[in-house]
C-alpha cells in the first residue's frame, strides 16, 4: 500500500470549520497533549531502571553511556528540541464503530470522524526534513526501559540508537490507552499545515450530531472542491454496537 488510513475523531467546532475550509492538520506540542505523561517520560530515569534490571556486560555497557558527560549534554539538547515538536494523532484502524473513540473525541458522539489517506512516504507530504515519520503507537508500562536494556544486544543500530532512543520516548503510551490504536505523525514543529484536500476521503456524523450541523458540514465540503464519501453512525440490534451506515445527499 502506498497510503496510510488515519481516523480523526473531532468535535464541531470553529477549528474543524477552519481546517476544512483552508484545507490543514494541527500539529499540537507534546504538553497540549491529553496525556500527562505523552511524550514526557524521563529519558535519565528509564535509563536508570535499565540499569537496575540488567545484569553482566549489558549492565556495563548502559553504565558506561550513563557517565559519559556526553550522554547528559545530548539528552538535554534532546529535550528541548521535542518542545517544539509538533503531533498529529489519530487511529490506524477502521474504528468508525468504536463508542469509546466517539465519546471521548468527538463531543460525546455530536462530533464528526475524518478519514485520511496520508502518502506513507513523508516527503510526498511535507517538505524535507521537516516530518519525522509516521509511526504506530506501542503501549506498555514500562517500554523505555525495556527498550533501554535491549540496547546492548542491538549491534547494528548503535550509529543511530540515540534516534531510535527518541523516536520511541515520542510513539509509546500507557496501556490503558490501547483503544486507540493510535498512529501519529511528528513534525519538527508544531503548528497548522497545509494538505491537499484529495487526502481527507471519508466524514462519518456520529450518533448524535445535530441536522444543521450536518448541513453545514456538507456544505462546507461541496463549496471547498473536496470529493468525499459520507456516512453516519447508527445503533444496531445489539444493545451496545454501533455501526456506520453510508449516506448520499
Amino acid at each position: 500500500m502506498n497510503q496510510n488510513h488515519i481516523l480523526k475523531f473531532r468535535k464541531i467546532d470553529k477549528f474543524l470549520i477552519e481546517s476544512l475550509v483552508h484545507g490543514h492538520l494541527y500539529f499540537a506540542p507534546p504538553d497540549k497533549l491529553n496525556d500527562p505523561f505523552d511524550c514526557k517520560i524521563d529519558v535519565v530515569k528509564s535509563w536508570k531502571n535499565a540499569i537496575a534490571h540488567s545484569s553482566g556486560s549489558a549492565k556495563e555497557t548502559l553504565e558506561t553511556i550513563y557517565v559519559n558527560p556526553e550522554f547528559h549534554e545530548l539528552i538535554n539538547q534532546a529535550e528541548n528540541e521535542i518542545k517544539n515538536y509538533g503531533v498529529f494523532s489519530g487511529s490506524h484502524r477502521p474504528a468508525l464503530n468504536s463508542a469509546m473513540m466517539w465519546s471521548h473525541y468527538a463531543d460525546s458522539h455530536k462530533g464528526v470522524c475524518l478519514i485520511y489517506a496520508m502518502p506513507m512516504n513523508p516527503k510526498k507530504f511535507y517538505k524535507p526534513n521537516q516530518i519525522k515519520g509516521i509511526q504506530n503507537v506501542k503501549y506498555g508500562n514500562n517500554l523505555l526501559t525495556e527498550w533501554i536494556k535491549e540496547l546492548p544486544n542491538k549491534q547494528d543500530i548503535h550509529d543511530k540508537a540515540f534516534l531510535e532512543l527518541y523516536k520511541t520516548k515520542l510513539t509509546i503510551k500507557g496501556t490503558c490507552w490501547e483503544y486507540e490504536d493510535e498512529v501519529r505523525m511528528i513534525r519538527n514543529i508544531s503548528g497548522i499545515v497545509p494538505i491537499d484536500k484529495s487526502y481527507l476521503q471519508h466524514v462519518c456524523f456520529g450518533l448524535e450530531t445535530a441536522e444543521d450541523e450536518i448541513i453545514l458540514i456538507r456544505e462546507i465540503i461541496n463549496k471547498f472542491n473536496y470529493n468525499v464519501g459520507f456516512s453516519k453512525i447508527q445503533r444496531t440490534e445489539d444493545d451496545f454496537v454501533i455501526k456506520a451506515i453510508d449516506i448520499v445527499f
